[in-house]
């Protein structure tokens, strides 16, 4: 759902109980056996919960990119979408989803660190500042 519509943190929450109780619907009606709205239902329950923490993610980046000018000459840039490999109390580990290439360790406070989920995509640029990794530009965080 992130991907496709701008929403709130509320309707992010709703739309994940909301989806639950459309599986159970489904089974009840025969259109999906149990297993598979059992499926959608434990699916809908981690998106409640983890849709809006994204967002609340995306909000800290930007404000951190924003926040922290680079010292010294930026080289190697590449923007895209970025899978998070690897999380340590001050750095992330990404894979780029498309080409499969490697960065890191890119440099982040431990708070916000803690705040991603190895599997979850942030979108934006990145680039080497000296020999380290930095986020410079952050578009958007995507859970699984």
């Amino acid at each position: 759902m992130v991907r496709k519509v701008r929403a709130g943190r509320d309707l992010l929450r709703t739309a994940g109980a909301v989806t639950k109780k459309l599986a159970v619907w489904l089974a009840e009606k025969g259109y999906a056996t149990a297993k598979e709205a059992g499926d959608a239902g434990e699916r809908a329950a981690e998106a409640a919960r983890e849709l809006p923490a994204a967002r609340d993610l995306l909000k800290r980046l930007r404000a951190f990119t924003e926040e922290q000018a680079p010292r010294g000459d930026v080289r190697d840039q590449m923007e895209g979408y970025w899978r998070v490999n690897r999380v340590t109390a001050g750095a992330l580990w990404l894979e780029d989803s498309l080409g499969g290439r490697q960065i890191g360790p890119v440099a982040l406070p431990g708070e916000l660190c803690r705040r991603c989920k190895r599997g979850w995509t942030i979108a934006g640029m990145f680039g080497k500042v000296g020999s380290r990794w930095r986020l410079l530009e952050a578009w958007n965080v995507y859970a699984n």
